[in-house]
């Protein structure tokens, strides 16, 4: 059966490639859902070749509205195929003092929100990068040296150690 071009081998993922200090949000005290959804989606949509913010909020809140992407143990990575985006986009909130009202299925409060926003013909991609972001993140040594960090570079700095 041939594969179509979305479904194509490639490379492993690398979540630092697909991030930017300019999209790494220090979020500190408690923080709501809503709230830090919304300054992802304008970290995002700010740099302008992500689609429209207005779209992009849309897709997020309904894809939240139909089940919480927090997969648990304080990680959670809302995600969104649009129409229009060419490239995958991730953008990373960092909350020390959690986000008690995420919903995620172990009910702990979410303190890393991975934000994915990727265009409609990239789903293999897609997939692949929420699953490298569960499978870096989910242990729990990661997750920990990311909280501790003071700001978006060492953030960078830790990840690119992690993925070599």
């Amino acid at each position: 059966m041939p594969m179509n071009k979305d479904e194509k081998y490639t490379a492993p993922v690398v979540i630092g490639d697909l991030l930017s200090p300019s999209r790494i949000l220090i979020r500190k005290g408690r923080q709501t859902k809503k709230d830090v959804l919304s300054a992802l989606v304008d970290v995002i949509a700010a740099e302008g070749e992500y689609g429209d913010r207005d779209e992009l909020e849309w897709g997020i809140f309904h894809r939240e509205g139909l089940m919480s992407t927090g997969i648990g143990n304080g990680i959670a990575i809302p995600h969104v195929l649009l129409p229009g985006i060419e490239k995958n986009c991730l953008a990373l909130a960092l909350c020390p003092d959690g986000i008690p009202d995420y919903e995620s299925r172990d009910q702990i409060p979410v303190r890393l929100v991975f934000m994915l926003a990727a265009g409609k013909s990239q789903k293999v991609m897609h997939l692949k990068v929420l699953a490298a972001v569960g499978s870096l993140f989910y242990d729990g040594r990661l997750k920990a040296a990311f909280l501790a960090a003071n700001d978006p570079k060492a953030c960078l700095e830790i990840l690119a150690r992690a993925e070599k």
